[in-house]
């Protein structure tokens, strides 16, 4: 995969990353687990995996769950809890 592609995809999950994390607090005013922050997180964004192979024509083989995780759910994990942690904390 292409290193423009790469950027594309990374910025794509950031995006809605900061998105969902203005919208978590508002959704979710009480304290999760380490677990259940895991899991809310992955089913949030595996679509967004299967969106990216669909804009960036990519296959299966191109853009492997490994690279996903490394590519686009860790960007979109850490944008998340950041930004959720700054407006949980001010509201």
């Amino acid at each position: 995969m292409e290193k423009e592609v790469e950027r594309k995809i990374s910025l794509i999950h950031a995006g809605i990353g900061a998105i969902f994390g203005v919208v978590t607090p508002f959704i979710i005013n009480r304290e999760l687990t380490f677990l259940s922050v895991l899991i809310i997180g992955l089913i949030v964004s595996y679509p967004l995996r299967i969106i990216s192979m669909k804009i960036f024509n990519l296959s299966d083989e191109d853009f492997k769950i490994k690279e996903w995780i490394a590519k686009g759910f860790l960007i979109f994990f850490m944008v998340w809890i950041i930004v959720w942690t700054f407006l949980f904390n001010l509201l």
